[in-house]
């Protein structure tokens, strides 16, 4: 059953990779360096998408936040709609073991009030070098990750946020795979 799911898997990240080469490529002058910081994330055993977790699992990464050359004014109030990657490396761990964790989350965000809030939506693709974590399979090293998350920018080289961060193969690695919901409280540095 696991071969058969390897077309649709090489399918999907063949997508994403044309998909942001395709967007990016043409226009890449566009494309600014928004911010960069770390993040430390959590996991419940309830999660808010999928089964209940096996592990409570704990996150370190950075991640780096990159402005696309879409946006659109919303409005006369200070409201715009922008598009966005986010970019992380880090260390997911639980039941003792760890792995390192990437991520590429073409995002879509809705910033107000010039700029002191923003909230977004993406979903993309996330590379794990472990996948098992004692008796919880993520199923392979290709998952599918979907985030939202709310950031405020109280000064104007700072920001602090609070993200919702799914992992999954979203089955195509097969009905036994179980992915993670990760609560991420983020801080960094704005350009």
């Amino acid at each position: 059953m696991r071969s058969s799911q390897r077309p649709h898997l090489l399918h999907l990240i063949l997508t994403l990779w044309f998909s942001t080469v395709l967007c990016t490529a043409s226009l890449a002058g566009d494309i600014a360096l928004l911010s960069i910081g770390p993040r430390i994330g959590f996991s419940g055993k309830t999660p808010l998408l999928g089964k209940e977790q096996k592990y409570f699992f704990h996150m370190t990464d950075v991640a780096a936040i990159f402005k696309l050359p879409w946006s659109w004014p919303l409005g006369v109030n200070s409201w715009s709609l922008e598009t966005r990657l986010i970019a992380s490396a880090g260390l997911l761990q639980a039941a003792s073991d760890s792995g390192l964790i990437m991520t590429v989350v073409p995002d879509l965000a809705l910033s107000g009030w010039e700029g002191l809030v923003t909230f977004d939506a993406g979903a993309g693709a996330g590379f794990f070098s472990n996948y098992k974590f004692g008796a919880q399979d993520f199923g392979g090293p290709v998952q599918i990750v979907a985030t939202m998350g709310v950031r405020v920018n109280p000064f104007s080289h700072a920001y602090a946020g609070f993200r919702v961060q799914h992992f999954s193969d979203a089955g195509l690695y097969g009905s036994s795979s179980l992915g993670v919901d990760m609560y991420i409280a983020e801080l960094g540095y704005r350009f």
